[in-house]
């Protein structure tokens, strides 16, 4: 990629002869912040972790300390699982945070830059959300390199039966992002269930199976019942096969919705595919023009993007332009475009603005080509005055 001299590179040299060198390339890091505007991974195996919370290990038990001392137990919690598969804190690529209120957002981001400034300044996304258990005050999942010396052919799932926490190790190779979908029913839980039914459906017309699923998140409310969310979603999988969870809490007239990541591992294709994502509708769904049913990394290549905030307040319309035009400027710069993006997570904390919003994603993304999507209105963005974030996840374009 002709930009990446702009990038601070990390390289991971796999120590057994004949292996594929892994980069990891961090673009525009910041000690201040603790986090990338983006972030490039070649040729690696992904650990995808459950969401972490400030648990102390050894007890199962969460203090009501502060924020900050709960931060830093959720890194030395996530440390302790990604070592289980050759992994640690200074190969982190993404971190999804939740933080239980706004004001605490500012506190969470300092002791993460901390604990991060020697380290690794990963590609980070904050949203404001209730969080499974009522003391933590803060939790993060987490996407990170590893040294991985074997090739893999099916998806990996590590399962820490002191902590509970888990983390599913992505082959090398294709990926597939399923949308979030949703089945109406008059509970969470039953909700849940019959949309488990429907991806699995989508994973039939893929030709994936569910021992791939390397990564679920699930929209819900209310976050009162996440343990029964947790259990019905455990209980369709063998023991040993249970894949990493993240609830967020939404507002919606809709109790779930639920999206995915699944490896698709096939033979490595003698010259890289001229396509390096695709798009599908499975069979009995309509497309969309602004978001796709399924993208299908093509490559082993990812490039996951910071949460992207408009630059200044101001009305919905500009509030959108300026996401959407930082967006093209990180993705351009890593070396992809506006047709090579894979997954998009957008947060919102104002809902009136879903109007415009679907508008002017038209003036952005290929019709045929946008990327899988998942849009949560919830309590907030993290950062005052600010009412959308952008999470994303692309694919180089060549």
């Amino acid at each position: 990629m002709k930009h990446l001299t702009k990038f601070l590179i990390a390289v991971f040299f796999l120590g057994m002869t004949g292996l594929t060198r892994a980069e990891v390339s961090y673009f525009k890091p910041s000690s201040k912040t603790g986090a990338s505007l983006c972030v490039v991974v070649k040729d690696d195996v992904l650990a995808h972790t459950s969401q972490i919370l400030p648990l102390n290990i050894k007890g199962g038990m969460i203090t009501s300390t502060g924020v900050g001392d709960q931060t830093a137990l959720v890194l030395k919690n996530l440390d302790y699982l990604l070592k289980k598969v050759d992994s640690s804190l200074n190969k982190l690529v993404k971190l999804n945070i939740y933080v239980a209120r706004e004001e605490l957002v500012a506190e969470v981001q300092q002791r993460l830059a901390k604990e991060l400034e020697l380290i690794a300044q990963p590609a980070c996304t904050y949203v404001v959300t209730k969080l499974p258990d009522p003391k933590a005050l803060v939790a993060l999942d987490a996407i990170a390199a590893t040294d991985s010396s074997s090739k893999l052919t099916e998806t990996k799932v590590f399962n820490d039966a002191p902590s509970g926490f888990r983390v599913a190790l992505l082959p090398a190779g294709r990926t597939a992002y399923i949308s979030g979908q949703a089945v109406k029913a008059d509970t969470v839980s039953e909700a849940a269930i019959k949309t488990m039914k429907e991806l699995f459906e989508t994973l039939e017309y893929l030709g994936a199976k569910p021992k791939n699923i390397v990564h679920i998140k699930a929209f819900m409310t209310p976050m009162s019942q996440a343990n029964e969310v947790n259990e019905m979603i455990d209980g369709i999988f063998p023991e040993e096969r249970r894949p990493p969870v993240t609830l967020v809490e939404w507002f919606s007239s809709l109790p779930i919705e639920i999206e995915m990541i699944v490896a698709m591992p096939e033979a490595a294709p003698a010259s890289r595919p001229a396509e390096t994502v695709t798009y599908k509708t499975p069979t009995g769904m309509k497309a969309s023009p602004v978001y796709s049913r399924v993208a299908i990394a093509e490559v082993s290549d990812r490039i996951y993007v910071s949460g992207i905030t408009s630059k200044e307040p101001g009305d919905y319309p500009t509030r959108i332009h300026s996401v959407f035009n930082q967006l093209q400027a990180i993705v351009g710069e890593a070396g992809s475009d506006m047709q090579h993006l894979a997954k998009a997570t957008y947060y919102v904390s104002e809902d009136g603005i879903s109007g415009d919003f679907g508008k002017i994603r038209t003036e952005y993304y290929n019709p045929k080509r946008p990327p899988a999507a998942s849009k949560a209105t919830v309590k907030s963005v993290g950062v005052p005055n600010r009412i959308l974030v952008l999470d994303m996840i692309a694919i180089p374009a060549k």
